[in-house]
């Protein structure tokens, strides 16, 4: 909360609505957009010439079908390099073997030093080495010509190709996007409140207009615990599968949450609400100086509706409240109050 500044001189002339006691009538149903369940966006692991576009912007494919093809003749050549470079280190193994296979029998003979023997065991731990990061350069390689070939991540549909034939392209920057909307995942903005009775796994109809207005049964998949700065709101994630391609990301859905009947709690009209200091608060009116003096007090709000919202802390029954003039005050402003039953919409601060 910010600190109280100076007192202003000339007071600032508001309307005010008293704090009063309902019970809200909740609906249970907010609006969600909906997502695709899996998006990417792809990008080439390989340095190459583009020598095939094998989609089209809207084709569906399958995962790990060839999307862009990109000339593997280097790529090619260090494969065979590495496989030639992995037969010699074999050679090498199977020599170096042969020699201390050798150097065991002339030493218990006692016909080669000790010293001579240690170097043949030596050269065989060498040869092993050397044939073992042979084995990894071809692997490499072999990986590096795979790459040549860019793959669908998952089975969806292309919405994108962001290349064309004889482009050069490098690893890491985009090349194509994907989503997979055989499932969707359906975003919707709740209140704390709201957010403490639901529990993931529970069912939700949800109402698509663009697919009939026929409500469909998602899941509660997740509740956000981390309240959005913009809204003010927490993010509820629903799962929602409908397989015959006619989900579109941007859709906009009704969720119709479940939820247990509104009590009597603290109302205050919308347009009282301010953004400030990261969270929602409202100017109550006090008169303890005797002057009259609008002082921001921090609120945590519930349920609401067009007009009100359910103050859960902050406000008691009876206080007034400011709802028109807040452009103008500052923490322990003067004011002049005019009374009045207006409600507005969600100012801020």
């Amino acid at each position: 909360m910010q600190e109280k500044g100076p007192a202003l001189r000339t007071a600032v002339r508001v309307r005010v609505a008293p704090v009063v006691e309902e019970s809200i009538e909740r609906s249970g149903a907010v609006s969600g957009v909906v997502h695709a369940f899996h998006r990417a966006t792809i990008a080439a692991e390989a340095t190459g010439r583009v020598v095939e576009r094998q989609v089209e912007p809207g084709e569906v494919v399958e995962a790990g079908q060839p999307l862009i093809e990109l000339d593997a003749t280097r790529l090619r050549l260090a494969v065979e390099q590495a496989e030639a470079t992995l037969r010699t280190r074999e050679i090498d193994l199977a020599e170096a073997l042969r020699e201390l296979g050798r150097g065991d029998r002339l030493l218990g003979d006692d016909a080669i030093s000790q010293s001579r023997h240690d170097a043949q065991r030596f050269a065989v731990d060498r040869a092993r080495r050397a044939e073992s990061l042979a084995r990894v350069a071809l692997r490499t390689a072999k990986r590096n010509l795979a790459d040549a070939t860019v793959r669908a991540p998952f089975a969806g549909s292309v919405e994108e190709v962001q290349v064309d034939v004889g482009d050069h392209v490098s690893p890491g920057r985009p090349r194509a996007t994907m989503v997979d909307l055989s499932r969707a995942r359906i975003h919707a903005g709740v209140t704390s409140t709201e957010a403490a009775g639901l529990q993931p796994g529970t069912p939700a109809p949800v109402v698509l207009a663009e697919l009939g207005g026929t409500p469909v049964e998602a899941e509660i998949h997740s509740i956000g615990r981390i309240a959005d700065p913009a809204s003010g709101t927490y993010t509820v994630e629903l799962w929602l599968d409908i397989p015959d391609g006619l989900l579109r990301e941007g859709m906009v859905a009704q969720v119709r949450l479940p939820v247990e009947a509104g009590r009597r709690n603290p109302v205050v009209p919308r347009a009282a609400l301010i953004r400030r200091d990261a969270g929602m608060a409202v100017f109550v009116v006090e008169r303890s100086s005797g002057e009259p003096r609008a002082v921001a007090r921090p609120v945590r709000i519930g349920h609401s509706n067009a007009e009100k919202v359910e103050v859960l802390e902050g406000v008691s029954v009876g206080e007034e409240v400011v709802i028109d003039g807040l452009f103008a005050l500052r923490d322990g402003a003067p004011v002049v109050v005019e009374k009045t039953s207006v409600v507005g919409t969600l100012s801020e601060s």
